[in-house]
């Protein structure tokens, strides 16, 4: 459970990143676009903008339930005593 809950929490970090720099090329060109009269360009880029901004979101709240679950579950797992195997002798 800890290894798939690493996995995820890595995994929506990477997306989170892709996510976040897509939006603000969108952003950019949706600055750029504003300047010309095509409302089809303008809707292309607007829309474009809207779903990356929703996805980011999503992805960062995942993330989120992600490493507190991992906080959760590794607060009850037990941890091994380290063998010191210098001090036996003594």
């Amino acid at each position: 459970m800890i290894s798939f809950l690493l996995y995820s929490s890595s995994f929506f970090n990477f997306c989170f990143f892709i996510f976040a720099i897509g939006f603000l090329i969108a952003l950019i060109l949706e600055q750029i676009v504003k300047g010309t009269d095509n409302e089809r360009n303008i809707f292309i880029v607007t829309t474009n903008r809207k779903y990356l901004w929703r996805q980011t979101w999503i992805v960062n709240l995942s993330w989120f339930i992600c490493n507190i679950l991992l906080g959760i579950v590794s607060r009850n797992s037990q941890t091994v005593a380290p063998i010191d195997s210098f001090w036996d002798g003594l």
